[in-house]
């Protein structure tokens, strides 16, 4: 093979490569999205219950209570699926509100 052969040969490689790799790249900024808009969740869910504790303080001594009674990866365990049920729950509201919306429109 003639060197411009490996030469073509080589920029096609090349070429493959970094398709691959932009691909990757993408797959990998969606999953970083997606953890920006859950650590955006998370947040806010603290800072609700920081205004629940400010406002309720018996509540909020409970919850500290709870975090030294139990085990911190229990709570993170029921964190997370407590999470995942809100989001779940989100999702079904969201279904539900559009299908009684369809029902009244066509009931008119």
């Amino acid at each position: 093979m003639s060197h411009l052969g490996r030469l073509v040969l080589r920029r096609q490689a090349l070429l493959l490569k970094i398709q691959a790799e932009r691909s990757l790249m993408a797959i990998h900024c969606q999953e970083f999205k997606e953890s920006i808009g859950m650590v955006g969740v998370a947040t806010g869910m603290l800072s609700k219950a920081g205004q629940i504790a400010r406002q309720r303080p018996l509540l909020g001594g409970l919850a500290i209570a709870a975090l030294f009674i139990l085990k911190p990866r229990r709570i993170f365990s029921f964190a997370r699926s407590a999470l995942l049920g809100w989001e779940t729950w989100r999702s079904v509201a969201g279904i539900v509100q559009r299908m009684r919306t369809d029902v009244s429109d066509t009931s008119n």
